[in-house]
């Protein structure tokens, strides 16, 4: 197993990181007490409370430059495991998540927990972003309520468990920028395709924007810290330029994608957030792809997929085993970075 970069890591999350599968003997006792819990909300919070909305990867080190993407998980820790595996064994040096970790799945607070556990242990890897059910609303309605609260049946315990969890994901980043120029995010592009710098404008904890007192200002911050977690490609003719996807938010087309492209000097985007899209598409030609890492999700999803960009440039598209499945299209670097 990899050597940890944080040496004071206790005991019960080590044990967690060495032997996850212990923690699934039992579906109704909970893996972790409450005060566990808030230990590790506490270090994540050391860690997550300096990252901003908007992380430059190559500014925290070069281990980034063999980095892993991975797509929407949901609760599925089995294929977690398989994907982390070339981590551990040393074979990627980063990994970066696009959200999603809990609802839907069996294992929920074992995915969360165990992601949150890894960002502790290696918090110069392994980089967690904010996806859209990382939410207590929609945790309600897609199962990961009910879960915590078969774990934790005493009340009181329950909402404690739950505060932490808002605490996460309200400190969780929302977008990552990799070595090769790419953007990573959980969904996709503002209506207003906005230049990047916005992203940093949020507060942390994200929920703190609603403080804001320049309306104008609240509302942008609001429409990035939403959309970018909801918003999706059309691979349609829109009908009119505020026509709603299936999720409820907005589209945003081959034109947007380029123009947000070039407003901040990027070459291209990685986003999961849609299982009808299955584990692989290349939305838009060379600038747009999706990823799903959840498999099988429920027999709609028979191969997931992670992307790996390599320290020699190459983008290849892996299987959760770490087989390589083919060479993502690459343009030419047409925006050389500033020397400033």
């Amino acid at each position: 197993m990899r050597t940890y970069d944080n040496p004071s890591i206790p005991p019960n999350i080590h044990k967690f990181l060495v032997d996850p599968m212990a923690f699934l003997m039992s579906t109704e006792k909970a893996p972790f007490s409450v005060r566990q819990i808030g230990f590790i909300w506490t270090e994540f919070t050391k860690i997550y409370a300096k990252y901003s909305n908007l992380i430059i990867l190559d500014k925290i080190g070069p281990q980034f430059n063999n980095l892993l993407i991975v797509g929407d998980t949901h609760g599925d820790l089995n294929s977690t495991l398989r994907i982390i595996r070339p981590f551990l064994e040393e074979k990627v040096d980063s990994m970066v998540f696009l959200g999603d970790y809990v609802d839907r799945g069996d294992f929920s607070l074992l995915n969360l927990l165990y992601l949150i556990s890894m960002s502790i242990a290696w918090p110069e890897r392994i980089i967690l972003l904010r996806g859209n059910h990382e939410d207590l609303e929609l945790n309600l309605k897609f199962g990961f309520y009910d879960e915590v609260n078969k774990y934790y049946p005493n009340r009181q315990e329950c909402q404690a468990v739950l505060a932490i969890l808002d605490d996460i994901y309200n400190l969780m980043s929302l977008v990552a920028i990799t070595p090769q120029r790419s953007i990573c995010m959980h969904a996709g592009i503002p209506k207003s395709t906005p230049r990047l710098e916005i992203v940093e404008q949020i507060p942390k904890p994200h929920k703190n924007y609603r403080n804001i007192q320049d309306g104008e200002l609240k509302a942008q911050l609001e429409e990035a810290f939403l959309q970018i977690r909801w918003n999706d490609p059309a691979s349609k003719i829109l009908n009119n330029l505020d026509e709603r996807s299936y999720h409820g938010y907005y589209y945003y087309t081959l034109t947007d994608t380029h123009l947000f492209l070039e407003r901040n000097k990027m070459l291209r985007i990685y986003r999961s957030h849609e299982d009808p899209r299955g584990g692989y598409q290349e939305v838009f030609p060379n600038i747009l792809y999706h990823i799903f890492s959840s498999e099988p999700y429920f027999g709609k999803i028979k191969m997931a997929f992670t992307i790996h960009e390599q320290p020699n440039g190459d983008i290849v598209l892996r299987d959760l085993d770490f087989n390589t499945q083919g060479r993502l299209n690459q343009r030419i670097m047409r925006f050389s970075r500033s020397k400033t």
